[in-house]
C-alpha cells in the first residue's frame, strides 16, 4: 500500500499513541491503579480505531489502480485517434488520385470522341460528295438518252363510270315501314 504523506504521518502518530496507551494500561495493572489502566485501554481503543478508519478509508479512496487502467485508457484512445487521422488522410489521398485518373481518363475519352467525329464528318462528307457527282453524272447521261426529253401528247384515256340502277322512292310518310 502507498499512503500519502498525510496517511504516513496520521498512521505513525497513531501508532505511537498506541505504544502510549497499551504501556499506560500495563503500569496499571501491574500498579493495581485501575483509573491508568482503563484510561490506558480506552487510548489503545481509540488509536486502533483511527487506525482502522484510516486504513478503510485508504482501501475505499485508493484510485491508483483506476489512474492507471485510465492512463492506459487514454494512451489507447489516443492511438485509436491517430489511425483515424492517418486512415482518413490516406483515404482522402487516394480520393484525390481517383479524381485525377477520372478527370484525366474523361480528358481523353473527349479527345478521343472529337478525333472520331471528325473523321465520321470527313467520311460522311466524302461520301456525300461522291453520290452527288454519281446522281449528277446519271442525270447527265439520263439527258443525253432522251430520258428526260418532253413525250408526245398522247390522248387520255377515259373510264366512263358504270351505269347505276334507277333507285325506287321511298314513301315518306309517318309510320309506313318499307323500302
Amino acid at each position: 500500500m502507498k499512503f500519502t504523506g498525510g496517511t504516513r504521518a496520521t498512521v505513525a502518530a497513531a501508532g505511537t499513541i498506541l505504544l502510549g496507551g497499551l504501556s499506560l494500561t500495563l503500569y496499571g495493572v501491574i500498579h493495581d491503579d485501575y483509573p491508568r489502566a482503563v484510561g490506558g485501554t480506552c487510548l489503545t481503543i481509540t488509536t486502533l480505531t483511527t487506525i482502522t478508519l484510516t486504513l478503510i478509508r485508504h482501501w475505499i479512496a485508493d484510485t491508483s489502480s483506476e489512474r492507471v487502467a485510465l492512463a492506459a485508457a487514454e494512451r489507447r484512445a489516443q492511438d485509436e485517434y491517430a489511425s483515424y487521422i492517418a486512415l482518413k488522410a490516406a483515404l482522402e489521398v487516394e480520393q484525390g488520385r481517383l479524381r485525377q485518373d477520372i478527370n484525366a481518363e474523361s480528358a481523353a475519352l473527349d479527345e478521343r470522341l472529337a478525333v472520331e467525329r471528325r473523321k465520321a464528318e470527313e467520311d460522311f462528307e466524302e461520301q456525300r460528295a461522291t453520290l452527288i457527282s454519281e446522281t449528277m453524272e446519271a442525270t447527265v447521261r439520263m439527258f443525253h438518252n432522251g430520258k428526260f426529253a418532253p413525250d408526245t401528247v398522247s390522248a387520255g384515256k377515259l373510264i366512263p363510270f358504270p351505269q347505276q340502277e334507277p333507285q325506287r322512292q321511298r314513301a315518306r310518310e309517318h309510320g309506313v315501314v318499307g323500302p
